[in-house]
């Protein structure tokens, strides 16, 4: 759908797709206060259609998958190799591996006998209000799409304990 004729009904589509209120939206495309005329507005077809549009656009600019992630390294890779850049050519080789699923990044978290003072059950603990943190930031990542473990969606129910 092309942008609206009427410039004021454009920018309050414009406004309802950014998150403002039907109020909102009303009052800053300096329309008369009134009760009933933004919810009236806001469900016309052709902005109801307008803010769909906008909103829909929206997103697929900001959608990343990781398609787009792999087809990016694979470019940044061949262009490393074609100027000699080595080092470039390996760091996206690398992380074509990490979003293939073929190479998976461990990280340490502790430095050297942080852990030597606790008894058995302080570290075991530890090691569950660790676990139980990390596995709720995962939740949340995976739960809007946004991350992606191994090369596929993280379903927490498939994980062993």
């Amino acid at each position: 759908m092309p942008i609206l004729t009427n410039p004021r009904h454009e920018k309050f589509a414009q406004l309802l797709a950014q998150g403002r209120t039907e109020y909102e939206a009303y009052e800053l495309c300096h329309y008369k206060p009134h009760r009933g005329n933004p919810c009236k507005l806001a469900r016309n077809p052709s902005v109801a259609a307008r803010v769909e549009e906008i909103t829909r656009e929206a997103a697929r600019r900001t959608v990343i998958n990781k398609e787009y992630l792999i087809e990016k390294s694979e470019e940044l890779r061949a262009q490393g190799m074609k100027s000699g850049q080595l080092a470039a050519a390996g760091t996206a080789i690398r992380e074509l591996g990490v979003l293939t699923g073929h190479r998976i990044e461990r990280a340490e978290i502790g430095g050297p006998g942080e852990f030597d003072h606790l008894s058995d059950d302080e570290l075991l603990a530890t090691i569950r209000d660790r676990w139980a943190r990390l596995d709720s930031e995962t939740q949340l990542a995976s739960s809007n799409g946004s991350i992606q473990l191994n090369g596929a969606p993280r379903n927490p129910k498939d994980r062993d304990h």
